[in-house]
């Protein structure tokens, strides 16, 4: 009975651990899609710690051999602002730097979006791309992103700090990081 709990609550933890395999509708087609979530974080002036910044949406779709990648992001304090000046948006080539040191670029094809307070931006996968990231995995995600307060590069990171009460470096309590398996996540596309 205890083996039998145990391996139903490992199931569920790798169900709620990775993200869901799911279908992503793209100017009225169907793509096989995988999604998944980074942070950026930002750093300030004399202080070289980072912070968790905004939560970076990634799904990654099968299209035939090759895929598609989307970046989101809510910007739900300059939507009413982007709204009226058109001034929001995800754009220019991205960069995902992988695990195994090497990294994709993927150019910009002006697929982009700002509605309802999320900007969000669509770039190709050629077959070769995909089949990288079937067997590294993404570490950090570069992208270049206007708001209507600031504009500039932005690194999406492959780690998730668990929530602390006291955020002190000088506090006895252990962080933990998560680490998304992106590629894992892509071979169950095929």
């Amino acid at each position: 009975m205890k083996r039998y709990i145990f391996a139903t609550l490992l199931c569920l933890v790798n169900i709620f651990t990775y993200a869901q395999k799911t279908e992503k509708f793209i100017n009225g087609k169907s793509y096989q899609a995988v999604a998944f979530t980074f942070t950026s974080y930002v750093s300030y002036e004399d202080d070289d710690r980072l912070f968790p910044d905004k939560d970076i949406n990634f799904w990654i779709g099968k299209q035939g051999a090759s895929g598609i990648l989307q970046i989101s992001v809510t910007l739900k304090e300059d939507e009413k602002l982007c709204d009226y000046f058109h001034k929001c948006g995800i754009s220019k080539d991205i960069t995902i730097y992988l695990s195994n040191k090497e990294s994709i670029v993927c150019k910009d094809k002006s697929i982009n979006d700002f509605h309802d307070g999320v900007v969000s931006a669509i770039y190709e996968l050629s077959a070769a791309q995909m089949e990288q990231l079937r067997k590294n995995n993404i570490e950090i995600v570069k992208f270049y992103m206007q708001t209507f307060t600031s504009k500039g590069d932005y690194l999406a990171a492959n780690f998730q700090h668990s929530q602390s009460e006291t955020p002190d470096e000088f506090t006895k309590k252990k962080e933990k990081i998560t680490i998304t398996k992106v590629h894992k996540l892509v071979r169950k596309l095929k």
